[in-house]
């Protein structure tokens, strides 16, 4: 039975609270806390059974954060009362995910129960066991050895069929078919023995090595915004560290260190090479295993995102229990425009998880060692690459490919993949035009996790926003490339832009010294808009240019769509906050514009709006190349 923990150090309200429990007690044990130390030991005592923490906001020797912070913690469902919050205290709960809900005072029975039997599904859901007997287990290993079974059909089938296995039983065939690859002897010197405390990878850091763990743990740690390390989670025997920096050659995203005596096969990209070539039936079930990393990688940011959702909701309904304070009117204004600018990156990540589970299958049939295979994997990797091109330049490479395809849409699916001067193995009686689509589904599982990756990034620095607005942290200032940001703006709009006709012309620009999230705010509400102008369908064609003034050299961003144009008399209003020219149906706070312009002055640029009603609206935003005060603000923060 499920443990929830109800802590308050008052206990008349502790006690009222265990009694409207009560209906739930037969399915749930209630365990109390009157202070911080007792609740504490309670949790060490009972970590792996308590799915509920229930706990007042502050208390006589603490408050919920101090109970929080700890790692014992990090699996259980958090829930916070009070009466009045903190909403200082509140942002910092929520940028630090140390909360899953919060509940204002005073508080009806049956809402209480109603949202503890939510958080405690939500628990369950995420502690879901998917593990299977030890002897299943036991057999997949057989998979690789010579079949003896009865019966060779069904072993070909499960073979084949890796979805019958769960993920532990996929990873245990591929480390014991690892490890009958060994028994020979460890020419290759893979199998590696470390004691506690020792560093597998480091954030930040270039990676070269594959680790499966086979025995003991290893904790991932990441540093947060603010530069505190935090720990992420325990991997286990059966499981796999560095999979995604190993292969595309990027940094390590997060710390490995050992916490006991631990046992791990270390691969680097030679050995793994020669293991594949001379044991071509391993690569089947390790291909396998990888996908499914990148997909539980992919889950695990959806679900992220929807407990980001929650926490906003919860967010509001702090906020309508103080509507009466002026502070908290601004802060409900903050919340509700940051969840309007969810809306956009949650939908591309779930709209892109939909289409994965359309193409992982396709990618498991092709999984052997032929020139098609092995370009259609580097077709996989180009795919998590960001290439920006105009226009101009996809139309002048396509008439060069022409001549030789002779089917336009194919020309363009080439060149997208940056395939156009490479030639397409034609095997297994398929024709150039099925080779060339079959090569652009490979493309589109690497394009959806470089997307995904993208908004959930987003996402992330839109949250990192709720302290920059509050006041309490600052924007990270960097040298961008600005073609960059506004090709991440229009994948988020991927789905939306399906019927228009995006025209791109970008001239070379140098990098600029700016607040790349911030800017990135700024592409976001003014194409936005102009899907809403537009009605759905349209043309929206996007500029730059570079201004090489002497003194000032300047870079211009120009965005504009063929909508009904905004009448000469609103043009002066259009960046007043809460003026908004939304048709019905289309959700508008009059705040999107207000901020831009507020973005733009803060980088001692321009924003300009030009408009002929019944054409076109135009916005020509000008950002000046060297930023003295943006660059002296990196520059601090460097040596601070």
């Amino acid at each position: 039975m499920l443990t929830m923990l109800c802590v308050d150090s008052d206990p008349l309200r502790l006690a009222q609270i265990i009694e409207d429990l009560q209906p739930l007690s037969a399915r749930l044990t209630l365990l109390q806390a009157t202070s911080l130390y007792q609740a504490k030991q309670l949790i060490l005592q009972n970590k792996q059974n308590i799915a509920l923490i229930l706990c007042a906001q502050t208390f006589t020797d603490g408050n919920a954060m101090s109970i929080f912070k700890g790692s014992q913690c990090s699996a259980m469902r958090k829930m916070v009362y009070g009466a009045v919050p903190s909403t200082t205290e509140l942002i910092d709960y929520i940028n630090q995910s140390h909360i899953d809900y919060f509940l204002p005072l005073p508080y009806q029975a049956q809402e209480l129960i109603t949202v503890i039997q939510e958080q405690i599904s939500r628990y369950k859901i995420n502690h879901q066991q998917q593990s299977s007997p030890k002897n299943s287990i036991v057999n997949t290993t057989c998979l690789l050895d010579k079949p003896e079974q009865s019966n060779p059909s069904s072993f070909k089938d499960k073979f084949l069929d890796y979805s019958l296995y769960s993920d532990s039983e996929l990873s245990n065939l591929v480390i014991k078919s690892l490890h009958k690859v060994l028994e020979t002897g460890d020419q290759y010197k893979v199998r590696r023995r470390y004691s506690a405390n020792h560093i597998l990878t480091r954030e930040g850091e270039k990676n070269c090595f594959l680790w499966f763990i086979t025995k003991g743990e290893v904790l991932l740690k990441k540093r947060n915004a603010q530069g505190e390390v935090q720990d992420i989670t325990i991997m286990q025997a059966g499981t796999m560290v560095g999979g995604m920096s190993f292969l595309t050659g990027e940094a390590a995203f997060s710390t490995g260190i050992t916490l006991v005596d631990t046992e791990v096969l270390k691969v680097d990209n030679t050995i793994f090479s020669q293991i594949m070539q001379s044991n071509s039936e391993l690569l089947a079930p390790f291909t396998n295993l990888l996908l499914r990393n990148f997909n539980r990688r992919l889950q695990h940011s959806i679900s992220t995102e929807l407990a980001l959702q929650e926490t906003l909701q919860s967010l509001d309904i702090a906020y309508n229990q103080l509507i009466e304070s002026e502070k908290m009117v601004v802060l409900g204004q903050l919340v509700t425009g940051v969840a309007h600018e969810l809306n956009n990156p949650v939908a591309a990540i779930l709209r892109g998880s939909d289409s994965l589970k359309e193409l992982i299958f396709t990618l498991i049939c092709c999984n052997d060692n032929t020139p098609f295979s092995q370009l259609a994997r580097q077709t996989l990797q180009q795919g998590l690459s960001l290439i920006p091109l105009s226009t101009s330049e996809i139309r002048q490479r396509t008439n060069q490919l022409l001549p030789k395809i002779k089917d336009k849409k194919l020309a363009k699916y080439l060149i997208n993949m940056n395939l156009d001067t490479k030639e397409i193995p034609l095997e297994n009686k398929r024709n150039l035009q099925e080779s060339i689509l079959l090569l652009d589904k490979f493309y589109q599982v690497g394009s959806i996790l470089r997307n995904s990756n993208a908004c959930a990034s987003r996402i992330a620095d839109l949250v990192k926003s709720l302290k920059h607005y509050a006041g309490q942290d600052s924007p990270v200032s960097e040298l961008t490339d600005i073609h960059e940001g506004l090709e991440e703006t229009l994948i988020i709009f991927e789905n939306k832009l399906k019927n228009y006709s995006v025209i791109k012309e970008y001239q070379q620009l140098p990098k600029i010294e700016c607040h790349p999230i911030e800017l990135e705010q700024v592409w976001t509400n003014i194409i936005s808009n102009a899907i809403d102008a537009t009605g759905d369908t349209g043309i929206i064609k996007i500029s730059t240019c570079y201004l090489p003034y002497e003194e000032a050299p300047s870079i211009q961003v120009i965005i504009e769509d063929n909508g009904p144009g905004v009448p000469a008399t609103n043009l002066d209003k259009i960046f007043e906050l809460n003026y908004t020219t939304k048709r019905e149906g289309h959700f508008g706070l009059g705040i999107g514009l207000t901020i831009c312009s507020q973005i733009i002055k803060q980088h001692h640029g321009s924003i300009e709006i030009e408009s002929e009603p019944g054409l076109f609206t135009r916005f020509i935003i000008t950002l000046p190349v060297f930023n003295p005060n943006i660059e002296s603000e990196r520059l601090s923060l460097l040596h601070s």
